[in-house]
Parts: C-alpha cells; structure tokens; sequence
C-alpha cells in the first residue's frame, strides 16, 4: 500500500478558473474504489502503487477530454513496507 499525492494543472485554457477541468478529474477518482481525500492544492490516494498508477492515467485522459490543450501533473508516492501508510497516519490523526 501507498499513499500519494496527485495534482493536475490544466493549461492551455480560456479562463484562469479550471473546475471544469478538474471536476471529471475528481470523478474518475471517486469511482476508483481507491481511498482518496480532496485537498486545496490536490487530491490524497492510498493504495497499492500499481493502481495509483493506472488511476494516473485515466485522470490525464480525463483533463484533456475536459478540454485542457496541455496538462502537467505532479504526483508524490510513499511507499512503505515496513508498516502500512494510511492518509490518516500522514497526518496524525
């Protein structure tokens, strides 16, 4: 199990607000199945690595298919395997 940390950046687009970019972005991800909470600045996901992954490229699909011209995306993985990392324990609660 992991925990990453996914952010989407849409460019290419008329306006400076992008929630219709990342509005089916956080759809494909609620229907995931994976364990996910939205943050200001990006989107926290735990589970296996393989699956994050793959969850990566359906999100990219789904910005450009929104209409974004260019999409950047930055993506943090924690990967543990000594004890298994929850988006709880990273934060303490």
């Amino acid at each position: 199990m992991a925990v990453a940390e996914l952010c989407l950046f849409p460019l290419g687009t008329e306006s400076p607000s992008v929630g219709e970019y990342l509005r089916p972005v956080i759809d494909v991800i609620a229907s995931s199945g994976l364990k996910y909470r939205v943050c200001p600045m990006g989107t926290v996901v735990e589970g296996p690595v393989d699956e994050i992954l793959e969850l990566v490229e359906r999100c990219h699909r789904a910005i450009l298919e929104a209409g974004a011209k260019r999409v950047v995306i930055s993506l943090k993985i924690d990967d543990r395997i000594d004890k298994p990392p929850t988006i709880e324990g990273k934060v303490g609660v």
